[in-house]
């Protein structure tokens, strides 16, 4: 760090829950040199061959992730403001910093594809099901053997799918194109320890991030898009398939 600070009594607080370690430290600098610390910690961007966030001491994975500026006291430089695209206020002594890290990467499932550099991937599974309805002569009630159902009526019965939800944070620059052509595929290789073609792309879910402010001026956002695959789900016994296949790799790629 170039940019002189100290840490106040009380920092830091550390937390330990479900999603990981999260940190907070409370440090003070002059405050005409707040924002030069804040692009030291917050780093100079996301893309490749920018500076990264701070880490944590002692624990690279846990990264700083937003700072909160204030006055540590009172003692304000007196001014006219005249509009309220003067100022801001401005202040004698020293700005405190409130720093938040959180967990960078997280302890995933090991096969997990190769995405790109600083970025992250978080895995989940859920349960699903798939309904196939009968006619009441093709039911049967396990435990009541000697139940019986009319010819005319209808039984549901409910197919266990595992869903697999594989999210994708601070892409800068999704993939669109890959999105669009994959949904509706079969994995064409393993994916997800899924052995090729059995493993449907059901589509995405994509939400805009805030990073940081570029140069203290400009506001940069990534996205956070969140992919869900059925393994394994029910099809018809077409002569021709009803899927084509893709390559779900593409799919972790910026977009070019």
């Amino acid at each position: 760090m170039t940019t002189p600070f100290k840490e106040l009594a009380g920092s830091p607080r550390e937390s330990f829950g479900p999603d990981g370690m999260e940190a907070e430290r409370r440090l003070i600098c002059a405050w005409d040199d707040r924002r030069a610390l804040v692009e030291e910690i917050l780093g100079d961007g996301y893309e490749f061959g920018g500076q990264n966030p701070v880490a944590y001491p002692g624990v690279s994975s846990v990264v700083a992730v937003r700072v909160r500026v204030e006055p540590l006291t009172d003692d304000l430089v007196k001014q006219d403001l005249a509009e309220l695209t003067d100022g801001p206020n401005a202040y004698q002594g020293f700005a405190r910093l409130t720093v938040n890290y959180e967990l960078l990467t997280a302890a995933d499932r090991a096969d997990l594809p190769e995405i790109e550099p600083q970025t992250f991937l978080t895995y989940r599974m859920d349960r699903g099901t798939e309904t196939v309805t009968f006619g009441g002569d093709a039911l049967y009630w396990p435990g009541n053997p000697e139940a019986t159902f009319p010819s005319a009526a209808e039984g549901r019965l409910l197919l266990p799918v595992t869903i697999h939800r594989l999210t994708w944070h601070r892409a800068v620059n999704p993939p669109w194109s890959a999105i669009r052509v994959s949904s509706g595929t079969f994995n064409d290789a393993p994916f997800l320890g899924a052995a090729e073609g059995t493993l449907l792309f059901d589509g995405a879910a994509a939400e805009r991030v805030f990073l940081r402010i570029s140069d203290l001026d400009t506001p940069e956002f990534s996205w956070r898009i969140e992919y869900f695959f059925r393994e394994k789900p029910l099809t018809t016994q077409a002569t021709q398939p009803l899927f084509a296949t893709s390559d779900f790799s593409k799919l972790l790629k910026f977009e070019s």
